[in-house]
């Protein structure tokens, strides 16, 4: 086991003073202690002693099995540490796991186990651990440090198993904000919290074995009423590595994600009029000197000299589309052209801010521009919503919608930032999604729509951006014929992304789903399993045809497992949650459909089908799965194995 991190000790050691300090004043309390009456749903009235008695006591007197089952306490209405003692005439009701406020409490004691154990493994500073709808999580800063590798996710797992088994009692200490301060300086965003979120002048913490965290409470008894955690962390779709910072290494299955969405967005280009193209990577400065980008974002560029010039790395596609569009002479028939762009973009950030796929240093977008008329904007911004809100409905994402408008250092003519943002108004209120202003908050050099999507945790993110630009145009000199035969009238681009960077949305669908991939996307969507060595050849032919019709596919052919050992490790490869009797199995492998083929399946040509779910089908000829899983696929469905 790694030795302890110096703030660790120096936290423990200020605890423990203050903590006998409080046992002194709590003992005085109870030394002059007074009845109490405690009432219970049902009526039935309890006698106690206040700063003696505990909901824990007075539920052990009822029954043993009421104390042991019950997760948490709710007195006069608040919820409460059951071996928090009492403090005077109350209401006592005693919560099981089958009530949400329970769950939220035994899902928060389960974040302070796993922040227990990465304070120990990793050493960083942990910044906010909360419990969410159905789960927990939490976040830590390494200054400095390595990523983390799902090679330790194993040590980290075995790390809370050992915090779970020592039974860590839950201790709530209530203590000044100057104190806290003095406990927490070497986390600055336990700091920034105390500073800006506790108005109060003392506020809780609570500590389990070693962590002392930040913490209104309340808690479970002990870290043992946590029975189990299991983590599998590895799906084999991507990985980092230190040669290259920030660039992700997608593997064979992650790259079949990362195709199939960009093709995904392919398909819509074609049916909504987007025309693709391909553009450099690397472009003189000169360009970006033009676009403004030099002047305000080099330093976020890689740049290098090529003989007498200066080099960069494209940050992203808009100067190359003007070059594009002033290639040749343009008339307002040709309006609006929609020129949508895959190309890798590279980004110098900075090595402390890279966090996953998330923030990266090579990503690509599905990124378009749309050069368009003033008179196009809100028909324009129309056909964006739409096509918003159809990838987004593919995905199962609710989404929030802000209108930003122009701030108070803007460029360009009040009267057309006035009209432009009249247009998008309209165009957010025909989409019929409720929106809010954000007065000021558009880019100096057009209004713009952000969009917010929330991940599994609750976290928002800015993926799709509808941006408007009408400085581009005039840095660029872009002009069209119009109408009137007038040959220098000026477009306006409307900078557009729904996915925005690929390697973004497939962190968020990787937590959105848990492992759980609709079939149009997942990495492993068929696995065929012999019954015996005499039918492989069989399930080899099934899942070449399988292949062939563009299928993830996989055989098991492994003679040194019976058929349920199979059966079971396909289940178990399923990204599945399996959810037991308190207890949470998170399963980070996939696969989609397990067909069974046996003696009579090989002669009759037919496979025996169950769903990921253990859904049993039964036996149905290869031409009819293949043909419903086809169908299945090409809907892109998010419930595939409910409605084969």
């Amino acid at each position: 086991m790694k030795p302890w991190p110096e703030y660790i000790t120096e936290r423990l050691s200020l605890y423990d003073e203050l903590k006998r300090e409080s046992d002194a004043l709590l003992a005085k309390k109870a030394a002059d202690s007074k009845p109490i009456t405690v009432e219970l749903p049902d009526g039935r009235k309890m006698e106690g002693k206040a700063w003696i008695t505990t909901p824990y006591e007075l539920a052990s007197a009822i029954s043993q099995g009421l104390a042991d089952n019950s997760v948490i306490s709710r007195v006069n209405g608040e919820l409460w540490d059951l071996d928090r003692p009492l403090e005077q005439d109350c209401s006592l009701e005693l919560l099981r796991f089958d009530n949400e406020d329970a769950q939220a409490v035994y899902w928060h004691s389960s974040a302070h186990i796993l922040g227990e154990a990465m304070e120990r493994f990793y050493g960083g500073c942990l910044c906010y651990g909360p419990p969410i709808e159905n789960g927990f999580y939490y976040d830590m800063f390494l200054d400095g440090q390595k990523g983390v590798s799902c090679s330790e996710f194993g040590d980290l797992e075995t790390l809370c198993k050992s915090v779970v088994k020592e039974k860590q009692p839950f201790e709530r200490l209530e203590i000044s904000k100057e104190t806290l301060l003095k406990m927490f300086k070497y986390n600055k965003f336990k700091c920034r919290i105390l500073n800006e979120k506790v108005t109060t002048p003392t506020t809780t913490v609570y500590r389990c074995g070693p962590l002392i965290d930040l913490c209104r409470g309340p808690h479970v008894r002990h870290t043992g009423k946590i029975k189990a955690m299991k983590l599998y962390k590895d799906q084999e779709l991507f990985f980092f590595h230190d040669l290259s910072p920030g660039s992700c290494f997608f593997m064979p299955r992650g790259a079949y994600i990362y195709n199939t969405l960009t093709e995904f967005i392919r398909d819509e280009y074609w049916r909504r009029g987007f025309q693709e193209v391909a553009s450099p990577n690397i472009y003189n400065s000169k360009l970006w000197e033009t676009s403004g980008h030099w002047q305000h974002y080099s330093e976020n560029m890689f740049s290098f000299p090529v003989e007498d010039d200066i080099f960069a790395l494209k940050p992203m596609n808009c100067p190359g589309h003007c070059l594009m569009f002033s290639h040749r002479p343009r008339s307002w028939r040709e309006l609006p052209l929609r020129l949508a762009d895959f190309g890798v973009l590279h980004r110098n950030e900075l090595s402390g801010t890279l966090t996953g796929l998330t923030r990266v240093r090579r990503f690509q977008q599905d990124d378009a521009h749309i050069f368009c008329t003033m008179d196009q904007i809100e028909s324009e911004m129309k056909g964006c919503l739409d096509f918003l809100r159809c990838v987004y409905d593919v995905f199962g994402f609710s989404f929030q919608l802000y209108l930003s408008t122009r701030p108070e250092k803007y460029l360009g003519d009040i009267a057309v930032w006035n009209q432009a943002e009249k247009q998008l108004e309209n165009s957010l209120n025909e989409f019929g999604e409720p929106w809010k202003l954000n007065p000021g908050d558009g880019a100096f050099y057009g209004p713009k729509i952000d969009i917010k999507i929330k991940d599994a945790i609750g976290r928002y993110h800015q993926c799709a951006t509808i941006q408007l630009d009408f400085q581009l145009p005039i840095r660029f000199n872009l002009t069209f014929v119009g109408k009137d035969g007038d040959d220098k009238a000026r477009p306006v681009i409307i900078h557009r992304a729904i996915l925005g960077s690929v390697e973004r949305m497939i962190a968020i669908l990787t937590e959105n789903y848990a492992g759980k991939w609709p079939l149009w996307i997942s990495p492993r969507q068929v696995m065929l399993v012999p019954v015996n060595p005499s039918c492989e050849d069989y399930a080899k032919r099934v899942c070449k045809q399988f292949t062939e019709a563009g299928f993830m596919a996989d055989a098991d052919l492994d003679s040194s497992c019976l058929l349920n050992k199979k059966i079971r490790n396909a289940q178990l490869a399923q990204y599945n949650f399996i959810l037991g009797e308190k207890i949470l199995l998170l399963y980070l492998l996939c696969l989609f459909v397990l067909a069974v083929v046996g003696e009579k399946e090989k002669m009759t040509n037919c496979v025996n089908v169950r769903t990921r779910d253990n859904k049993v089908h039964g036996e149905l000829s290869v031409a009819e799965v293949l043909a419903r899983l086809t169908l299945l696929k090409q809907s892109r469905c998010r419930n595939a194995e409910e409605e084969f």
